[in-house]
């Protein structure tokens, strides 16, 4: 049997051979043969360019390669992404996420990856323990961009790590374009799943007036049954079920050739039945068998709806765009607090010993935000200079609620330790309530910002770029009930901070199909206040840290990111490759010092962390049948110093790895095209998308659990073959082929419990796919 660093060394080698495969052998073969690469336009300067012309590293996905590829979510597009690591949590509705970009990883406080619709950011920060960040579904998108590394010049505070940008297609005036989905596909254990969607747009008066509207619906069938937790006896079958329903309209007003005014708005709403985390002692993921062993259905909502007005006018050697977006989200969830409520009293057994007994949470998130960005470009790109300013303001208000009912709490109390509530001097509130929180937070930013390129010469271009902000954070939480301290809990706190985020880089044209470039950029990520713990609960785990109290506030964070790459092209456009270099200082970082006894925490600022690593890819037409592609990463992410926290607890060991996920991935595709039929165009292709296994943690550190192993190595392979016919096209696929069920998650709800819940992989998904486009 191989070790782990020898099937690293494996995965790697076979990697970089296909990748050598690619770029010597597809030249002799090509030379002949008309075949060449799309090329695939980006907007990752704020300007529309050629993605071989940007001198930074961006992976893009356009329509076409989302829909070969099998993509529906930003899960699949974090597999199919060398640096972009998206995880779901384990515990309670799995709700909570954490995306990340080159190891720029936090889940607290302000985001440190951008999530934009368009020009308008849509990240959280993050509030309550239910917030986090909300997607939107793959359908009817122009193509979705990752930004590697610090976007604070171009896109602000939340892009610290980088950004992920999902475009959408606008009216066009002139002319249709149509596009449709449909597909039905079943997975092992599980039921069916179904979704048809179709986008329609075009000229109502030639470049006068357009329009593009989209709906859409997609459900995926449950997986993950809910049993009993002491039986394993099956309670719901496949209760995990999702119903996604999406909406988009857009028109485009164009008066006279030089103004343009862009109305439109994006509808989309996420329902969930259940848990997507599965309880490791009723699971046997070998065979496909998982269960979860709540007492009740977990159920999530999540819709937002984004209006937004786009406006441009021409001047000729300049235009101005300007932004309006209001963002309105509003997300609920119901938890099953009943093993946790347990756990707090008897972690040993946290299973239910009184007759019916169960624990809600109910929480709720909103976010509403308001953003404004006025911009002024150059719009002659064969210009000597060209530029961009601008300014940015954001009003972004978050509400998180939080309330637990457990009529059961005082009996477990007095059946446990003969104490009732009255004894402690505490009491329900109305409704069986022992907790009773209200959180909101407001973030105020307002910012100007500006970028030049310069052409030195005609093959030298020099990149400066500079944005200032001030951001302001008040945050405010008021709760009551046995859970919060004596008289509750009101706390405020203000937190204000200017930061200047300036970006540096040289690129050189040194022939038309080759470009080499290099870049210095600062990210920044702002403080906040927070809400002390409560003592009556967390009082023995602060003592522990030698401390009274948590904090009250934490400070901001920032990065210096420097890059260098080359982007080449071979055969004439046969050929494509793009391969960097980076090293990240990440200073001063926001971390959660987890509670174990109590199930709670606070943010506090620790140290430094150095990321290095490197992104390579490569794609071409080996000849006019075959293409292949090779994208991969590797990211090194550590510590620098040791630090702790109070007086004897140790917080991070120097050496201790920062990287919340897989150092190295890879994905190696390949199509073939042909033709049957009498010429129609058919295909097949396979995807295989390996990450390397996730890094031990330093089991020194204080709340650290030996059970919370990381993730191992994963491999994924999907298949599809399809035929074209006119303008549609069917396609059989089948996703998670090898049915691959490592565990990514896995959580002991507290030290010594059994109770341990995972998250995986859906099981093997068979299918067809119809697409329609016009």
């Amino acid at each position: 049997m191989l070790t782990k660093t020898r099937r690293l060394k494996t995965t790697l080698m076979l990697a970089v051979a296909v990748a050598l495969m690619a770029l010597l052998v597809a030249p002799a073969l090509a030379q002949n043969d008309p075949a060449v690469l799309e090329e695939v336009i980006v907007s990752a300067n704020r300007r529309d360019q050629a993605l071989t012309k940007v001198p930074a590293s961006v992976a893009v996905f356009t329509r076409e390669k989302l829909d070969a590829q099998g993509v529906k979510s930003i899960d699949d597009i974090a597999v199919l992404t060398p640096g972009l690591n998206f995880t779901r949590g384990s515990q309670f509705t799995g709700s909570n996420t954490q995306i990340s970009i080159r190891g720029i990883a936090s889940t607290v406080g302000a985001a440190t990856t951008g999530i934009y619709i368009d020009d308008v950011p849509i990240q959280a920060r993050s509030v309550g323990f239910s917030t986090s960040n909300t997607y939107p579904k793959v359908f009817d998108l122009q193509r979705v961009e990752v930004l590697r590394g610090p976007q604070g010049t171009l896109f602000g505070a939340g892009s610290e790590g980088g950004a992920v940008r999902f475009i959408t297609p606008q009216p066009s005036l002139s002319g249709y374009s149509a596009y449709g989905r449909s597909e039905l596909s079943f997975t092992d254990g599980g039921e069916a799943n179904a979704e048809a969607g179709f986008a329609l747009g075009g000229a109502v008066v030639e470049d006068r007036l357009g329009f593009r509207g989209s709906a859409f619906y997609r459900r995926d069938g449950g997986w993950i049954d809910r049993a009993d937790p002491l039986t394993g006896k099956v309670t719901e079958e496949n209760a995990n079920d999702q119903e996604t329903t999406a909406f988009k309209a857009a028109f485009t007003w164009a008066p006279n050739a030089r103004f343009q005014a862009t109305p439109q708005i994006y509808y989309q709403k996420v329902e969930t039945g259940d848990t997507g985390a599965y309880w490791e002692s009723l699971s046997r993921p070998a065979d496909g068998d998982f269960k979860s062993g709540g007492a009740q259905a977990q159920p999530t909502k999540d819709r937002f709806v984004l209006p937004s007005l786009n406006l441009r006018y021409d001047f000729g050697p300049a235009q101005m765009i300007a932004t309006t977006a209001y963002f309105d989200r509003k997300a609920t969830e119901h938890r099953d607090y009943t093993n946790f409520d347990i756990g707090l009293l008897l972690p040993t057994s946290p299973y239910p010993f009184l007759p019916g007994q169960v624990a809600t949470g109910y929480m709720g998130d909103r976010q509403k935000i308001f953003t404004q960005e006025v911009r002024l470009e150059s719009h002659q790109p064969d210009a000597r200079l060209n530029w961009v300013i601008g300014g940015f303001f954001s009003d972004d208000r978050q509400t998180a609620t939080q309330k637990n009912q457990d009529a059961f709490y005082e009996p477990m109390l007095i059946s446990l330790y003969g104490l009732s509530f009255a004894d402690l001097g505490a009491a329900y509130l109305p409704g069986d309530l022992v907790y009773d929180s209200l959180t909101k937070s407001k973030t105020r930013q307002v910012a100007g910002f500006g970028q030049a390129d310069f052409k030195v010469t005609d093959r030298l271009t020099a990149t400066a770029g500079l944005r200032v902000a001030e951001t302001k954070v008040d945050h405010q939480q008021t709760a009551s009930g046995f859970w919060a301290d004596a008289g509750g809990i009101d706390s405020t706190g203000t937190k204000t901070e200017t930061s200047v985020t300036p970006k540096v880089g040289l690129s050189f044209q040194a022939d038309p199909a080759t470009l080499l470039y290099a870049s210095a950029a600062k990210g920044f990520r702002p403080g906040g206040a927070q809400t002390a713990v409560p003592r009556g609960l967390c009082g023995a785990d602060l003592t522990s840290l030698g401390l009274s109290d948590s904090p009250a506030t934490y400070e901001s964070d920032s990065v210096w990111s420097y890059e260098a790459g080359v982007k080449k092209g071979f055969g004439g456009g046969r050929i494509q490759t793009e391969a960097n270099v980076y090293l990240i200082d990440w200073n001063n970082i926001q971390r959660w010092v987890d509670l174990p006894s109590c199930g709670s925490g606070f943010i506090r600022n620790a140290g430094s962390v150095t990321s290095k690593g490197f992104d390579f890819a490569v794609q071409g037409k080996i000849t006019s049948n075959l293409t292949l592609g090779v994208t991969l990463g590797y990211t090194h992410a550590e510590f620098n110093e040791t630090i702790g926290v109070g007086t004897t607890a140790l917080m991070v060991e120097k050496g201790d790895s920062a990287l919340d996920g897989p150092g190295f991935t890879y994905t190696i595709s390949g199509q073939y095209d042909f033709t049957v039929l009498g010429g129609r165009r058919a295909y097949v292709r396979a995807d295989h998308s390996h990450a390397g296994a996730e890094k031990d943690p330093n089991l020194a550190v204080f709340g650290v659990n030996p059970q919370d192993t990381p993730a191992p190595a994963t491999d994924l392979v999907d298949v599809r073959a399809g035929l074209k016919i006119a303008d549609v096209e069917v396609s059989l696929f089948a996703k998670n082929l090898t049915n691959e069920h490592a565990g990514l998650s896995r959580l002991q709800l507290f030290s010594g419990s059994p109770l341990i819940t995972n998250s995986t992989f859906r099981s093997r998904t068979i299918g067809v796919t119809l697409n329609y486009r016009y």
